[in-house]
């Protein structure tokens, strides 16, 4: 091997333990309330992937997902899994809204909302909403199901 192969190969085996210990590192909270006869389970995981062989996350439908390589590149996951009766809502109007409650408070966001489901894992793992970049901080998120009122979710990310 040249040694512009072996540094190349030692940048992207660098590059890689880069991003295995951030996502190792990442907080996840996960709330769950009640809109109507929906429960509504929100998640906020680290962000994944929509493209490429090892893709986490299979779009369904609803807004374009907002992939790892977008601008600001995200580093969270904020979605919503639904479940009626005990089974998951494969299909649902959904609204999600956030905002930032410190350092300060800030207006609410819209997240643009899209369906998806686990790669390989078929609807029974459908679950609404899309990457995002969030600093630490105090939030509210806010999701509506169809016409139902909304559920507002108060969470913390320390990481």
């Amino acid at each position: 091997m040249t040694r512009r192969k072996i540094l190349i190969s030692l940048m992207a085996v660098s590059l890689g333990f880069f991003f295995l210990i951030n996502v190792a590192n990442a907080q996840v909270v996960s709330k769950t309330k009640m809109a109507g006869k929906v429960s509504v389970t929100m998640k906020v995981l680290p962000a994944e992937t929509f493209e490429g062989a090892g893709a986490e996350m299979k779009w369904d439908g609803g807004a374009s997902a907002v992939t790892m390589n977008s601008a600001p590149k995200p580093n969270h996951h904020l979605v919503a899994f639904l479940k009626e009766g005990g089974k998951p809502v494969e299909n649902a109007s959904v609204m999600i809204s956030y905002r930032e409650l410190s350092p300060e408070k800030s207006d609410w966001t819209s997240l643009p909302v899209c369906r998806m489901h686990v790669a390989g894992k078929g609807m029974d793992t459908a679950h609404f909403g899309n990457n995002l970049w969030l600093a630490k901080g105090e939030y509210e998120a806010r999701v509506t199901v169809n016409k139902n009122p909304a559920v507002t979710f108060h969470f913390e990310l320390t990481k």
